[in-house]
């Protein structure tokens, strides 16, 4: 194991660069120090040299690692890194295979990378992702979740600021959306548990859409389908015109079915929430 220690409590500024393959695990809690681990991913595996390689600085706030140079693929070569920071502090990210995983209170995210996943608590500020194939699996974030993905699905439990979704083939799950949100999908599901203001903007070729919302709102409904079925649950007493609707929903889709419904319950906490993203 290869350690760093840095006196420090309050928030940092965290950049993670080139971290190919293995895992990260940041942990933001209340501390008086920063503490960065690099392990090998496997046990007994010789990785001497991609250690030697590791470069950690820490300066004026800003926490900076670099991952070993990628040269020609070894098998069990892989390096798991550690890094536990004061609650509140932000992380960059740019990965190829490695997963990033988080625990405690962060007050932003951003990941760059190709296949790994990204799980993570309550985020207090934004979260913005581009991934080919990784999954984002986030309990809360209170400012704006932007995610771009090919094949990787997205399940959010609650969202405070604006949604920006576009995938493939991937699934959308989120719980609570107390923003605008904008989705894009070709073949993917898009489900969205309880809606509360603002536009509501879905296209899908494929993918099923289906939508909830927070019950007491006025509601604009724009909804066309090719061949896909076409069915809202709302009274027509319940719909708004486009002036006066706090929430405005437009979907299309070529062949997915299109289903409006009315959410079970108001602002949820983040245990309704991601009940409402499990459902």
């Amino acid at each position: 194991m290869t350690q760093w220690d840095f006196p420090c409590s309050d928030p940092v500024d965290i950049s993670i660069d080139s971290w190919t393959s293995g895992s990260i695990v940041l942990s933001g809690e209340p501390a008086d120090a920063i503490v960065v681990e690099v392990v090998p991913s496997h046990r007994g595996a010789n990785v001497t040299d991609l250690l030697d390689q590791v470069t950690v600085a820490f300066e004026d706030g800003q926490l900076y690692v670099r991952g070993p140079r990628i040269g020609p693929f070894r098998r069990r070569s892989g390096l798991d890194l550690t890094i536990k920071a004061p609650a509140g502090s932000s992380c960059a990210a740019r990965t190829v295979s490695a997963d990033l995983s988080c625990v405690g209170q962060l007050s932003g995210l951003a990941l760059h990378t190709t296949s790994g996943d990204l799980t993570a608590p309550t985020v207090t500020g934004d979260v913005t992702v581009r991934s080919a194939s990784g999954d984002v699996m986030l309990d809360k974030t209170g400012g704006e979740l932007s995610v771009h993905t090919a094949s990787g699905d997205t399940r959010v439990a609650q969202v405070d600021g604006a949604v920006r979704i576009t995938t493939a083939s991937g699934d959308v799950t989120v719980g609570y959306c107390a923003g605008p949100v904008t989705t894009r999908t070709a073949s993917g599901d898009v489900h969205l548990g309880g809606v509360v203001s603002g536009s509501v903007e879905v296209a899908s070729t494929s993918g099923d859409v289906r939508i909830a919302v927070v019950p007491g709102i006025g509601v604009y409904l724009d909804l066309a389908s090719t061949s896909g079925g076409v069915r809202s649950d709302l009274d027509e007493v319940e719909a708004a015109d486009g002036a006066t609707a706090a929430v405005d929903i437009r979907v299309r889709t070529t062949s997915g079915d299109i289903r409006i419904t009315r959410s079970s319950s108001g602002r949820p906490d983040a245990n309704d929430a991601e009940s409402a993203a499990a459902g």
